[in-house]
């Protein structure tokens, strides 16, 4: 019902603009502008509208209605009505509705609507633009009082209402900032997780594949070299010499107590036939000829033994020769190995540091010291289990490669870097594995 004391309706004016601002949600100033502006103003329907910037109406809320119908022939027939209003020269000001202001196919259903007294209620925003309407309906005719307050109460209406739409398009700027963040983030997750092939680098050596391996065949005392290293070699050829000075000796001293055994023993056996003490000795002195002869055999065997010479075809690999001169050598202890020049594998020692999972089959480029710009092409045939310590005091795998065959096979002995190619892994654990190991290290993970 109107309020007639003009007290009362300033309080009720500024009660209902205080209660528009408090609003939270359009949905809720949809609500109150529907339902509650009747504590202020009397009308039998209220219906709230949008206006689109291209002046189509949209109802969004009627009085006494929890959801309206969006196909209801009432909510076509007001978005029509209001949309022709909407492009109409009074759309900005508070006005009674004529229905001349809309097409005469809307006209003639006026009354089949709603009440016959119909106002129109624009609520502008903070830069004027109206963009919401009030459509309010009663049987009574409208004072001008009442439009005075309304256009008082639209007003906060409108700014209210700009505020939460306006809000809301902050929020949308926001939420597609937001968006954006995510997309950038979802991007740079998507780039981590590509996989790439992991990858290590090693000191690496062009070593001998399947070598012949020569040992000490006796201890004693290396004398001379018959070869260099990395001299080709025939079946046959003497490769080295040991002191056979001792040796001799022992033979020769063999030899004369193999000698003094047999003419014992022949002594004997003469004086067998007359003496049985001789007779009986005969057994003994035997034996005693059977172990002079096995130990003057030993030593000749020795003897043969110092010379060594090579079993097959290669090139003898090893060191200086001046580190082996006179150095007492161990029996079986290794010396050096008799390799084809032509069968060469790569060897690469990789450090536990840089170790990644490696199979049979990964690639290998090695890239040698006195040719680093043309790598050569191998595949991994072997790793190791378990770490050992190399030459250099590094613990580390040791792997190794078989060079492709359509390529030069480079000379044994020489060094380089190999990189070889491991299983494909996300960028993310490429990138960041090192930084993550060695901080596991440090916190103790």
């Amino acid at each position: 019902m109107e309020a007639t004391n003009p007290l009362n309706s300033l309080l009720l004016l500024l009660n209902l603009q205080q209660e528009a601002r408090q609003a939270q949600t359009p949905e809720a100033l949809r609500f109150l502008l529907v339902n509650q502006t009747r504590r202020m103003i009397a009308y039998q329907q209220a219906v709230f509208l949008t206006v689109a910037p291209s002046g189509k109406a949209r109802l969004e809320a009627v009085s006494n209605v929890a959801v309206p119908e969006r196909d209801a022939p009432f909510t076509r027939w007001l978005e029509a009505a209001a949309s022709a209003i909407a492009a109409g020269a009074e759309a900005r000001n508070l006005h009674g509705i004529a229905p001349t202001e809309v097409p005469p196919a809307l006209a003639r259903d006026w009354g089949q609507w709603g009440p016959a007294q119909a106002l129109w209620v624009p609520l502008p925003g903070l830069d004027g633009t109206v963009t919401a309407v009030l459509w309010l309906a009663r049987d009574d005719a409208w004072t001008d009082g009442e439009k005075v307050l309304l256009g008082q109460l639209s007003g906060g209406y409108g700014h209210a209402w700009w505020a939460l739409t306006h809000a809301g398009r902050r929020s949308g700027v926001r939420t597609r900032k937001g968006i954006w963040a995510l997309a950038v983030v979802a991007v740079l997750a998507a780039v981590l997780a590509i996989p790439v092939p992991q990858s290590t680098l090693a000191p690496a050596e062009v070593a001998p594949r399947d070598p012949l391996i020569v040992s000490a065949p006796l201890e004693g005392v290396i004398e001379r070299f018959h070869v260099q290293p990395n001299e080709p070699v025939t079946t046959g050829q003497p490769l080295l010499s040991f002191e056979s000075s001792v040796l001799k000796s022992r033979l020769e001293v063999a030899r004369k107590a193999l000698a003094s055994a047999e003419a014992e023993l022949l002594t004997a056996s003469q004086g067998a036939f007359t003496d049985p003490l001789s007779k009986a000795r005969i057994a003994q002195l035997k034996t005693q000829v059977e172990l002079r002869r096995a130990e003057m055999d030993f030593a000749r065997d020795l003897m043969d033994r110092v010379t060594v010479k090579a079993e097959r075809t290669g090139i003898a690999v090893f060191t200086d020769a001046n580190d082996w001169l006179g150095k007492p050598v161990a029996v079986g202890e290794r010396i050096l190995t008799l390799a084809d020049p032509q069968a060469a594998e790569v060897d690469v020692h990789v450090p536990v540091n840089d170790a990644i999972v490696l199979q049979e089959g990964a690639e290998v480029s090695l890239y040698l010291n006195v040719d680093p710009l043309r790598p050569l092409r191998a595949t991994v045939s072997h790793a190791s289990y378990e770490p050992g310590l190399t030459p250099g005091g590094v613990l580390a795998y040791r792997v190794r490669a078989d060079l492709a065959p359509d390529q030069p096979t480079p000379r044994i002995g020489l060094r380089g870097t190999a990189k070889i190619q491991g299983e494909r892994v996300p960028l993310a654990f490429y990138l960041f594995r090192r930084p993550l190991a060695a901080l596991r290290q440090t916190v103790g993970l």
